[in-house]
């Protein structure tokens, strides 16, 4: 199984590379100094590898990092560690999207722009499955799993406890796609109108009448995070690109932002939702 680091590793990994570069090491430096492999550290500082808080405490100890600091890194090591939901699934998921769903369960806000289909996080069941059986044969077990990806994928949608900051904006095309037959298209859109009253999400529709708009390249979801660089995510024929510089990400923003405003805002696109449901 293929190793997908939580983001709580990745947090590990850059703050193990700050702290190396503050005291001017080298990898090399500090391999020798701990009689590891050469290549260790660096799989280490770029969450390729299992750390241990054992090996994040030998670090520590060659940086000179003491008090709150040290335990602070020691505890972060230990939570990284953890299993998350999506380890389950790393063999159902295409290549690169298990890191993808790593960051988005810990991610505190999601704006997102989709073109073809409702989102993943927003279908429904019957949803799913049409879009699974029509896109390739699959085995019903195989469609199955999937299927339950998706679904842990909503939950943070609607938890009381950690919910997600949801900012979705969707083209008209994917409110009209018949996915599944017009019953199933019925329910979808239903149950988008019911997600879009949750206080922590919210829908805009780019109607057809919008024309070209900033983001008319195609989708992309920038997630931000409470101690994390944000995260610029685009998928594409041959895979996804994971976009984390400064400027990447700004411009990811910006984007976002002057297509909002092509956008419907949330009341009218909720009308809009409505009438073309009514017409399934």
């Amino acid at each position: 199984m293929t190793y997908t680091p939580t983001l709580r590793a990745r947090r590990v990994a850059r703050e193990l590379k700050h702290l190396r570069k503050e005291r001017k090491l080298t990898g090399d430096d500090v391999c020798r100094l701990l009689g590891w492999d050469t290549s260790k550290l660096s799989r280490m500082e770029n969450a390729n590898m299992r750390t241990t808080s054992g090996e994040v405490m030998e670090l520590l100890e060659v940086y000179g990092i003491t008090g709150p600091r040290r335990q602070e890194m020691i505890q972060l090591a230990r939570d990284a560690r953890k299993k998350g939901w999506w380890q389950d699934y790393t063999d159902e998921v295409k290549a690169g999207f298990s890191d993808y769903l790593a960051l988005e369960d810990e991610a505190q806000t999601y704006r997102a722009y989709d073109v073809q289909l409702i989102p993943g996080p927003f279908q429904t069941e019957e949803y799913m499955r049409a879009i699974y059986r029509g896109a390739r044969p699959r085995t019903e077990a195989e469609t199955q799993r999937m299927v339950e990806v998706r679904l842990a994928r909503k939950e943070r949608l609607t938890s009381s406890v950690d919910s997600l900051h949801v900012i979705q904006v969707i083209e008209e095309a994917a409110l009209r796609r018949i996915v599944g037959g017009r019953g199933t298209m019925r329910a979808q859109l239903n149950h988008l109108l019911e997600l879009g009253d949750l206080a922590n999400i919210s829908i805009q529709v780019v109607p057809y009448r919008a024309g070209v708009h900033a983001a008319i390249d195609g989708p992309f979801i920038l997630l931000t995070f409470d101690s994390y660089p944000d995260v610029l995510y685009v998928e594409h024929l041959m895979g996804c690109l994971y976009l984390e510089m400064p400027e990447e990400t700004t411009r990811g923003s910006l984007v976002f932002d002057h297509l909002r405003a092509s956008a419907l805002n949330a009341s009218d696109s909720r009308a809009l939702i409505k009438e073309v449901a009514r017409d399934f």
